[in-house]
């Protein structure tokens, strides 16, 4: 299964659908990044190629997701809340 078919999975599945799906590839195709914003990606980036770099863009993923983004509650089949999204 490659990256856009668990990206499609993700999406369709009523319990996932909502937690924010970031794509981080090494492509830069416009047709893998319009085919992943079809598929709902919240995120398209590209990996950088040193470990700093790679490292700094990790960070600020955690820091605009986990940190400053507004995400929405979401329950579970079960009716109870899921409010913590890094775990």
């Amino acid at each position: 299964m490659n990256g856009r078919e668990v990206l499609a999975q993700i999406k369709a599945d009523d319990n996932l659908k909502f937690i924010p799906t970031i794509v981080l590839t090494m492509s830069g195709a416009p047709e893998d990044v319009f085919d992943c914003y079809k598929l709902q990606a919240n995120s398209y980036l590209r990996k950088p190629v040193g470990f700093e770099a790679f490292d700094k863009l990790i960070k600020s993923i955690n820091n605009f997701w986990l940190a400053n983004a507004i995400l929405p509650e979401l329950t579970t089949d079960d009716g109870s809340n899921v409010t913590n999204y890094s775990s």
